[in-house]
This record gives structure tokens, C-alpha cells and sequence, in this order.
């Protein structure tokens, strides 16, 4: 198996095995956000298989493309997430105040990562200034295009430093 393959429209993919029986295959030429002014990290996580194919490319290599635009959607389906259910981010009604209608190039989310699965891909913010956020951040879950709900990380269980993927994906 080779440790890395080109794939038209991502470039680059290093491979290397996560814990159990995950494949992390990482975008060798990582991204940049003009939103962030960063490079961001993206993986493809695949379970059971080395098999990159299986994972859908085009949908890797278009969020890819265009990741600020992907960025910003998630950012906007976090504070309208916030706007509707405060307490799920840890905040009462009066201290989510300040998010509403902030924009989502100043939203307190940081350090971005892009995760994708064969079923779903993630938007990982490693950071930010919410409870919610304390201490592995959040996750926007997407469905294609679209973003379908935010995962709260705060109850995850830490990986070991060594077979860490940085997935913020917890199997149940």
C-alpha cells in the first residue's frame, strides 16, 4: 500500500493508520483560509478500508475549492444555532447577546479543520470562546452542502497523543 496518491482537484494524500481500524489519509498541500489568514488541516477518515476512492473526491476537492465559502456557512449555521438554543452552547439568553448578529468573520470560533467521512463531513473549530467549546471545541456535521447540526465535544473522551487523528469524531 502506498503511503501516499494523487488524487485530480485535492493533490497529495499521505496516509498513515489511526487507532482501531481507522485510516487517515491527510491533505498533503493543506488549504489556506483568507478568513483565518491559516493553512487548514483536512483528512479523510475512512474505517475498515484503505480504499480512498470510497470516500466521495469531487465533494472533498469542491469544499476544498472552496473553503471559505464552507467556512462562513458553518460559521453562520453555528450562530444561528446559537441565536435559537442559547443553553445548548453553555449561555444564558442575556450573555448570547453579544453573538447575535456578529459577523461571522468576528464569530469567536477558531482553529478550523475539515474532516470527511464516506457518510458526512465535519467542520472541527478546535477553539473558541463558548462553554460549549471547553476543551476539544465543536463540530458542524454537513450532509454534502448543507450543515445539519452541531455536535458538542465537551463530553468526548481524549485520544491518546499517539493514535490521535484530530476527527473529534468519538465512536459509541
Amino acid at each position: 500500500m502506498s503511503s501516499n496518491v494523487f488524487r485530480s482537484g485535492i493533490g497529495r494524500l499521505l496516509f498513515d493508520r489511526g487507532p482501531d481500524e481507522l485510516r487517515v489519509w491527510s491533505v498533503a498541500q493543506t488549504p489556506r483560509s483568507a478568513l483565518y489568514g491559516a493553512p487548514v488541516e483536512a483528512n479523510i477518515l475512512l474505517e475498515g478500508t484503505d480504499d480512498i476512492d470510497q470516500a466521495d473526491l469531487l465533494l472533498v476537492g469542491e469544499v476544498l475549492g472552496r473553503l471559505d465559502h464552507y467556512l462562513e456557512t458553518g460559521l453562520r449555521f453555528v450562530r444561528e444555532a446559537l441565536e435559537a438554543d442559547p443553553a445548548f452552547f453553555g449561555l444564558t439568553e442575556a450573555e448570547s447577546e453579544s453573538y447575535r448578529g456578529l459577523p461571522v468573520a468576528d464569530f469567536p470560533l477558531d482553529s478550523p479543520q475539515l474532516n470527511f467521512y464516506i457518510d458526512e463531513w465535519h467542520l472541527r473549530f478546535a477553539e473558541g470562546r463558548m462553554p460549549i467549546c471547553d476543551p476539544y471545541g465543536l463540530v458542524i456535521v454537513f450532509n454534502g452542502q448543507r450543515p445539519l447540526k452541531v455536535e458538542d465535544l465537551s463530553d468526548a473522551t481524549a485520544v491518546d497523543a499517539d493514535d490521535t487523528d484530530g476527527s473529534g469524531r468519538q465512536d459509541s
